[in-house]
């Protein structure tokens, strides 16, 4: 059979066509569909590689930030037993009976882990003389606003800079925080004492200044003379699980050792700032005003530590861990007579407002002490260093006391602005 050429074309787009439509059907659809299986995966890879990047390039910010939340916790825990010993507590409590003249008996209850109570003063509402309006009225008069006790009054109402706001806040959230279940391991301890009134003061001195967290629940005194009084009060302590190795030492604590240290105020085995925190250096020197510690990059705490000298709610703090230079500037501004200050690292500023003037506050001498505790480099890779600025805007004289900086690399450079600006090295 004779095919024309206009056949043999026909045939050729009918093969080209059939060949097309298998090859679009078996082989070119799968492809697409893997192609586009592969696109998926890529964008997938490419996310968790683009996360991943980015948890890598914020490594080094996430330990500073690990570093000053454990400083935080270090600190703000400090105060309180790791586990209370009842053994160990008998013979603080007795040493602080004996040191204040007390004589006195003491009864335990068992130790348990209990809720975390929320103690509250019930609101006592005194009844207004019949006095009191005329009074009111014309102390108010013409709708004047006063002042009393640095707070406004207008109509009869205190406003108090929220400060009423504020207290409600903190009462609902230790309501909450009550209701949640928080507990903790409580001992409580009960003393039937007698002595002078002057013995009774020196023991609750002795209790507010003890180094760990003791609470005074309730007291109940009556006189026995002129001069001698009996009693009873109540004493809470608390045990707080402490993070990696701290008050290692309390738990070692066995009653057949000998404790202390000959001299009070030598380091031991601590050197530096490494084993130190900044209540410790605020407490061993009345003197200080504003301390600041300075550590190496190898530290578990952050590379700088500064704020107000014994400071027990740590709200003056500022860290900041930088393995590098550090530039902090600090300044003291007199007006009016009273003397403020501010400061500021590269992580943060005090007061939070950052208000022009500062917080105000009393030195505790002649001169504004400002003691820093540094130590020796570890390394050559130990390159942490704190440029320090301060600007003396007052008539006194700042002191800046520097002990155990490097000698050779130290670790503070501090540079002087406005008036006298004395730096001491030990």
């Amino acid at each position: 059979m004779k095919v024309s050429k206009k056949e043999k074309f026909l045939l050729g787009i009918l093969l080209t066509i059939l060949i097309s439509v298998v090859y679009y059907q078996f082989i070119y659809t799968s492809q697409v569909e893997k192609l586009n299986t592969k696109k998926q995966e890529l964008v997938e890879i490419e996310n968790k590689y683009n996360e991943t990047m980015q948890v890598i390039a914020n490594l080094e910010n996430k330990k500073s930030q690990i570093k000053v939340i454990n400083s935080n916790i270090s600190e703000k825990s400090a105060i309180f037993y790791p586990t209370l010993l009842q053994e160990k507590i008998i013979l603080e409590i007795d040493t602080l009976i004996t040191a204040s003249g007390l004589k006195a008996n003491i009864s335990f209850s068992p130790i348990e882990v209990a809720t975390i109570e929320t103690l509250s003063a019930p609101e006592v509402k005194k009844q207004d003389s019949s006095l009191q309006a005329i009074a009111d009225d014309y102390n108010n008069k013409d709708g004047q606003t006063m002042v009393v006790d640095n707070k406004e009054v207008e109509n009869n109402v205190i406003l108090s800079n929220g400060e009423n706001e504020s207290q409600d806040t903190t009462t609902e959230s230790s309501e909450t925080l009550s209701e949640g279940g928080a507990t903790a391991e409580q001992l409580k301890l009960g003393i039937s004492f007698n002595g002078t009134y002057d013995s009774l003061k020196r023991f609750i001195g002795l209790i507010e200044e003890y180094g760990k967290k003791i609470n005074i629940t309730n007291i109940a005194i009556t006189p026995s003379s002129q001069t001698d009084i009996t009693g009873s009060m109540n004493l809470e302590f608390y045990g707080i699980p402490k993070l990696g190795e701290a008050d290692m030492e309390y738990l070692k604590w066995e009653l057949d050792n000998t404790y202390g240290k000959d001299t009070p105020f030598s380091v031991a085995a601590a050197s530096g700032a490494y084993n130190s925190t900044i209540e410790q250096l605020g407490e061993n020197a009345d003197i200080n005003d504003f301390v600041m510690l300075l550590r190496s990059a190898a530290s578990d705490l952050p590379t700088l530590t500064l704020g107000k000298a014994n400071d027990t709610d740590r709200k003056t703090y500022l860290y900041s861990d930088n393995v590098k230079v550090e530039e902090v500037e600090i300044e003291f501004n007199e007006l009016d007579g009273k003397i403020y200050y501010k400061y500021k690292t590269t992580a943060g500023y005090y007061p939070k407002d950052n208000t022009s003037t500062g917080e105000e506050f009393n030195a505790k001498s002649d001169n504004i002490v400002l003691n820093i505790l540094s130590e020796a480099r570890v390394g050559t890779e130990d390159n942490s260093q704190v440029k320090l600025k301060v600007i003396n805007n007052t008539n006194k004289k700042v002191e800046v006391v520097v002990e155990k900086d490097d000698t050779s690399n130290p670790r503070i450079e501090i540079q002087a602005e406005g008036n006298s600006v004395n730096v001491t090295k030990k």
